[in-house]
This record gives structure tokens, sequence and C-alpha cells, in this order.
């Protein structure tokens, strides 16, 4: 390890501890970021369906079924590895040797702490979901807690630093590395299930290894743990909204396995995983790029309004489209990524596609709150929001799959306007203009679902007229696409205030004009 003076803070140029550069063509370093982003989140979304197409058909549902049985364990204990400390790496002004040595160290000390308690868990596992595979799995899915605990602190520097394409290499190259493992044991060694859990440890391990290489930077012995303390502090308090968030995205997964088994948790978290791709396609991406551009207008309440309207607005024009595709064309999805042995899965994408406007326009609270510094209050909503959709899942259970997929819609279209109601509270911003900006786009998903769900299940002339132009996936993403762009994109004034939206955003000139201040 590389020694360095205790408390030592390099802010000499050309150290990855120094960031003073970062401000002067902060605009530029930002509009990229999110242009790389986003193509590697389309090469990530290309590579998933494949993997996820190879896999569906060398293994059988009860395979995925045990693995999402042993990572609601690992997963559970893993959502704990990080501790915020990433986070507070990347968000604090200045960094020193001693600081991020010591986050690095604690994040390895927890990681292998949690290591621990899984493999502690993992009996408790195997007799709740009454299958003595879950346990081996559960040791073995494990070992990549503390693996991917290692390469938190080069991650963190390197987004601090927003070194985008070394980030998203390395991220395309653990996952392209892991694919490849777990369709080779699959294919080649038949190793079932196994394939999976080789896969995951791959991708970890390359992942981790990928940062060292990429972050020249090395720990050191720590001398002064001062400013380590307040990073902890505030890595503990972040971490809560995210053991929450866990919860809310988890608490599916071990109802169905528990009542219904591998078999139909199978087919459920196929079917999620399809339901995740369009908004980690666009928004995600998107959202690395907002909150700290509004974060640093948060004192410019006027701007802070304008930008954020303006990245809701674009947010909502690129994944409206991919919200109806999917919607209209779950089952065809199903059967092209998957085969014919899915189309259960088809069923429950349909159900929970029904909320994929609603999960992407949640992030906007998300976008409100963190950077107007309100993080305890989205902690709190997150609270209320897990307890309560917990509740309905636990009554949906009765009809499998299916009726919790259902409850997952229906408390989206609930939360989402509880949350804008609850972030807009003392802001520039008011419920009514968050709902005047997403309307046309909610407009236009609800009623162009609508009219293929009418044409596929009522008799009479709907019918007719969806079997003679509707019939086909091509076919019908063609009428969606039309319909969008006459009622979206059509009008002069709304597609004018597009343009502005994304000048705004890609505009490296206005956005650095905009965040030296």
């Amino acid at each position: 390890m590389t020694k360095a003076p205790s408390g030592r803070s390099d802010t000499s140029k050309g150290s990855i501890l120094w960031s003073e550069h970062l401000t002067s063509d902060l605009g530029r370093r930002t509009a990229s970021g999110g242009i790389i982003a986003i193509c590697a989140q389309v090469l990530i979304l290309l590579m998933q369906l494949g993997y996820m197409a190879m896999m569906a058909r060398l293994l059988q549902p009860e395979d995925f079924g045990l693995v999402a049985m042993a990572a609601s364990v690992t997963a559970f204990v893993g959502v704990f590895a990080d501790m915020g400390l990433s986070m507070a790496t990347i968000q604090r002004k200045e960094l020193d040797h001693d600081t991020v040595s010591a986050l690095l160290f604690v994040n390895l000390g927890a990681g292998f702490v949690l290591m621990l308690l899984a493999w502690v868990m993992a009996p408790a596992a195997a007799w709740v979901f009454n299958d003595p595979r879950v346990l081996d799995l559960v040791l073995v899915l494990a070992l990549a807690i503390p693996i991917t605990a290692a390469g938190a602190q080069h991650k963190a520097l390197l987004t601090r630093n927003m070194h985008w394409l070394s980030l998203n290499g390395v991220r395309l190259g653990s996952l392209l590395c892991g694919f490849a493992v777990g369709i080779a044991m699959a294919w080649v060694w038949n190793f079932s299930y196994w394939s999976l859990a080789a896969a995951t440890l791959t991708t970890a391990f390359v992942g981790t290894v990928g940062q060292w290489i990429l972050s020249p930077w090395r720990p050191n012995r720590v001398a002064n743990w001062r400013n380590a303390r307040s990073a902890i502090n505030f890595g503990i308090n972040f971490s809560g909204s995210q053991f929450t968030n866990y919860i809310n995205r988890q608490s599916d997964n071990v109802l169905i396995g528990w009542k219904s088994g591998p078999d139909e948790l199978g087919f459920y978290t196929r079917a999620y995983s399809l339901f995740m791709l369009p908004m980690t396609l666009v928004s995600g991406p998107i959202g690395s790029v907002v909150i700290p551009m509004l974060s640093r207008l948060q004192a410019r309440p006027a701007e802070w309004a304008r930008v954020y309207l303006g990245a809701m607005r674009l947010t909502l024009m690129m994944n409206t489209i991919l919200c109806i595709f999917v919607t209209i064309n779950a089952q065809e999805i199903v059967m092209l990524v998957y085969g014919e042995n899915w189309s259960k899965s088809g069923t429950i994408l349909m159900i929970l596609s029904l909320s994929l406007i609603t999960n992407i326009s949640g992030q906007f609270g998300g976008w409100m709150l963190v950077s107007l510094g309100r993080a305890r209050e989205l902690f709190v909503f997150s609270i209320f929001s897990a307890a309560i959709r917990f509740a309905l899942f636990l009554f949906a259970i009765q009809w499998g799959a299916a009726g919790v997929a259902m409850a997952w819609s229906v408390t989206s279209w609930v939360f989402v306007p509880a949350l804008w109601l609850y972030a807009t509270r003392n802001t520039q911003l008011r419920f009514y203009d968050l709902l005047k900006a997403a309307a046309p786009f909610f407009l236009v998903y609800i009623i162009v679902v609508a009219l293929f769900h009418v044409g596929n299940t009522t008799e009479g002339p709907f019918k007719v007229l969806y079997q003679m132009l509707g019939d086909g996936i091509l076919i019908k993403t063609a009428i969606a696409v039309l319909i969008y762009g006459l009622f979206v994109l059509a009008p002069y004034r709304f597609a004018g205030s597009m343009l502005e939206d994304m000048h705004l955003f890609f505009d490296k000139d206005v956005r650095s004009r905009d965040l030296a201040h």
C-alpha cells in the first residue's frame, strides 16, 4: 500500500483527490457524462436481453427462482455493505488520504461482517423457502459482498472526478465477463442454477479489479480518523433510505417464493427484469446528471424550477414511448426474449407495465427532495410507502405472482402523486406545475394502452379494427408511435418547449454559466 503523510490533503494538480479543475468545465463534463451513460445503458440493455434470452433457453424457471430466493438474503445484507460511504466521498468538497483510506477499510470490514451474517442466515433461508439448495447458494453468492466493497472507494473517486468512460468501460467489461461465464457454465457444463451464481461472482470480481486498475489512488495507514467520522455519519443516514428502498423492491420476491415456490418466483423475476429495463435505459443516466445540477442551483429558486421542469419533461419525452411499447407488447416481448415456455411471465409483465410511467415519474420527487437537502423527508416517505405496499402484497399473494404484480401497479399510481404533493411543500414549484408538465405524456399513455386493451378484449367493430391494424408487434408499435407523435410532439408550442429543454440540458455553455454561480 502506498504510504502518505497522515491527514495530508493532496490537492496537487493531477491527483485523483484534487477536484478544483471540475468547476471550470462542469457543464461539458456533465453533458458528456449523460451522453456516455445513456450510450452505455443501451449497450447494457442489449447485452442483458441477449443474456436473458440465452439463459431462459438453457435453464428452467426453477433455476431462476432458486437464485432469486438466495439473492433475497445476500441483497438484504448487501444493502449495508457500502454504508453510503461512496456518496460521502463523491459529495465532500475536500478529501485527504486518511479519509478515503478510512472509508475503504470501513467498507471492507462491513463487507466481511455482512458476508458472515449472510452465512448465519443461510440455514434460516433454506427453512423458510423449504429448499436445502438455497443454503449453498447463499454461501456462494455472499462472497460477492466483500469483493464489491473492496472497489467501492475507487469507484467513488472515479465518479467524483467524472471519469465517465472509465466507469462505464469497467461496468460493460465486468458484465460481459460475467455473462460469458454464466452462458459457458450453463451451455457447456450444464451447471444449472450454479451458472447464474458464477456470473454474479465474476461480474463483481472483474468490476473491482478494473476499478483498482483505472483509479491511481492506493490506501495508506490511517493516522487521523477525524474527517472520516463525519463522512461515516453522513453515510449511515444516507444508507437508511437505501435500505428502505431495498425492502420495497424485495418484499414481493420473498412473499412469492415463500407462498408459491421457485417456479412462480422464476416467472415473476423474469417479468420484473424486463419491466425494469425501460426505467434504467434513460431515467437512470439522466438522474445521475440532474441531481448534481439541481443541487448547485438550489439557492436560485427560479432557475432551479426551470431546470427541474425541463429535465422532467425531457425524461418523460424519452421514456413514454418505451412505456407504451412494453405495455402493449408485453406477451410478444416475453415470447421473443424467453420463448414459448414463459407465457406466464408475459401476463405478469403486462400487469407490471401498467405502472411503468408512474415508476419513472416517482424519481422526480426524489430529485426535488435530494437536491434541496431534504433527504430525511424522502426517508420518512419511503418508510410509509414501503409499509403500505408490503401490507397490500400480503393481501394480494393469495392470487399468486399476478396478484402481487397488480398490487405493485395500483400502489404506484397512488404513491407518485402523493410524493409530488409531499415534495412540493415550501418550494418554488406547486403540485399543479408538475401535473401540468406530465399531463400530456400520462394522457397519451392511458389513451393508447386503453385503445389496444379494448380492441383486444371486446367484440364488435373495435375487435375487427384491432385485428386488421394492430395484429403484430411492429404494427402495434407503429400505431402507438403515430398517436404519440400526433398528440404529444406535433403541437408547435409543445415541440418548441421540448427543444428548449434539450438545449438547456445538453448545451455546455448554458449549463457551465448556470452552474458556475
